[in-house]
């Protein structure tokens, strides 16, 4: 359900898909298998989908976006500049 779930949010193909359940999930999964998952489970994962979207849906982003930058100065001295873009 995970590796279909993420193959769906990426919106990737099925030989991406492989790739990404090894990065985020440690198991490698053949795109045959996750071929075979999607037409045989292809809907339940379209409805916990939905679900996950409405449930995201209700959460208040008072800042959509954050941003973190750090860079040193001439005596190697680190400084980090946060902003919040909303």
């Amino acid at each position: 359900m995970k590796a279909l779930a993420l193959k769906e949010v990426c919106k990737a193909s099925l030989r991406y898909a492989e790739s990404l359940s090894q990065t985020h999930l440690g198991v490698r999964i053949p795109k045959s298998t996750l071929h075979y998952w999607e037409a045989r489970h292809g809907d339940v994962v379209r409805e916990v989908l939905k679900v996950l979207l409405r449930l995201l849906s209700t959460i208040d982003y008072d800042y959509p976006l954050i941003d973190s930058t750090k860079f040193t100065d001439w005596l190697k001295g680190l400084h980090e500049y946060s902003s919040m873009l909303g």
